[in-house]
């Protein structure tokens, strides 16, 4: 796949006995590549290792990773007993026993209302061991990001093909009337030069300056032919592996450029209107490029 777009998201779960693990991944545009992770405790150790299977998959983009553990691995939690909390409740249950003359004996039962004398708390594991049991289900999330962003690239490259063709038939119409452009520009010359040739005590050096500048003002070549020369590398890059959103941005900025210079060179109404249409187009092509990888 030749694009890849920046915008995706992935999903995963998996029910384990009693409790079950959930992967979220959401991908959205970005300059650089970014890793937002939001774990539960029991797997924030393994935030390095997430962070560097997205920079393995992926280059550009903002990630934010979301995973919920629903219930307690049975190997996740152990008991501790507060046996000096134990040891007062049960002097003082025989204080209240002897004091008032209450009847039965203090039974284990008694103590399991206790709170506080049974707590749970979660055990540390090895590092390996938790990306086992996480990996499965972030790789699931993973391959159906990585799916998203191939699918709508593929997408992209089409409209950005559709509008390369709107962009050629743009330039076609720009060259057929450079003729009739330059036409016009060298009938404004003339009547430029017949009013300098009225002036008394004309300078020939001045005279030949003004010819050269107005006709340089005037001759839009150069920028079209760059236009078209950028043109052809943006639809070269489209058909080539890797990651491309950078470089055809920056193509895009320079046709801007150029059929600015364009414009203003050919000073021509049809021209003018060609370069608006033109200007459009790009913008609805950086548009599409700012979502690719």
């Amino acid at each position: 796949m030749a694009l890849k777009s920046m915008t995706g998201f992935g999903r995963a779960e998996e029910t384990r006995d009693t409790w079950s693990l959930r992967v979220e991944i959401k991908s959205v545009n970005h300059r650089f590549l970014e890793v937002v992770p939001r774990l539960p405790r029991r797997y924030q150790g393994l935030e390095e290792r997430i962070r560097r299977r997205l920079r393995e998959t992926f280059k550009r983009g903002r990630f934010d990773v979301y995973v919920q553990l629903v219930g307690s691995p049975p190997e996740g939690q152990a008991i501790s007993v507060n046996q000096s909390l134990a040891q007062q409740y049960l002097a003082g249950l025989h204080l209240l026993k002897s004091l008032f003359g209450l009847k039965g004996e203090v039974e284990v039962t008694d103590l399991l209302r206790m709170r506080e004398v049974f707590t749970t708390v979660e055990t540390e594991e090895d590092l390996e061991k938790l990306w086992e049991e996480l990996s499965p289900v972030f790789e699931k999330a993973l391959a159906e990001l990585a799916q998203m962003r191939e699918k709508e690239g593929a997408f992209l490259e089409e409209v950005l093909k559709e509008q390369l063709e709107r962009l050629k038939e743009l330039l076609r119409e720009i060259e057929a009337r450079k003729e009739m452009a330059f036409q016009e520009a060298k009938k404004r010359l003339e009547e430029r030069l017949k009013l300098l040739l009225k002036e008394k005590g004309l300078d020939p050096l001045r005279l030949h300056q003004e010819v050269v500048i107005l006709a340089d003002r005037t001759d839009f070549t150069e920028e079209l032919d760059r236009l078209w020369s950028h043109l052809r590398q943006f639809e070269k890059t489209l058909g080539e592996e890797g990651p491309h959103g950078r470089k055809l941005d920056f193509l895009i900025q320079e046709m801007f450029r150029e059929i600015n210079t364009l414009s203003n060179k050919a000073a021509n109404a049809e021209i003018s209107h060609l370069a608006v249409e033109v200007k459009c187009t790009l913008e609805k092509m950086r548009e599409q490029v700012q979502n690719l990888e």
